[in-house]
């Protein structure tokens, strides 16, 4: 299994209160994970990366649909991704 299905199995994207939020699924409870809030920019990273894009195909779209400079979207995306797998305690690269 490659690292981003092991971070789609543990993680949900959730909507509540008009703000994203990205739960850990597979926590036990105790110590208690709280929820990652998310921009809708980054919600929309999280669910191209459920679709299986790759990080090229992840930037095209991110930046077509924003109108971004596509170096700036990749350095971000890069980031995010970062991000979420130091969450997991796992690396990125």
């Amino acid at each position: 299994m490659n690292k981003e299905n092991v971070l789609q199995n543990r993680y949900c994207l959730r909507q509540a209160g008009g703000i994203y939020w990205l739960l850990d699924c597979e926590q036990a409870g105790v110590p208690y994970k709280e929820p990652v809030p998310m921009n809708e920019v980054a919600a929309d990273i999280w669910r191209l990366m459920e679709q299986g894009k790759s990080e090229d195909e992840i930037v095209d779209c991110i930046s077509a649909e924003y109108g971004a400079d596509r170096d700036v979207v990749k350095q971000d995306v890069k980031q995010f991704k970062n991000q979420l797998y130091k969450m997991a305690g796992e690396n990125y690269e």
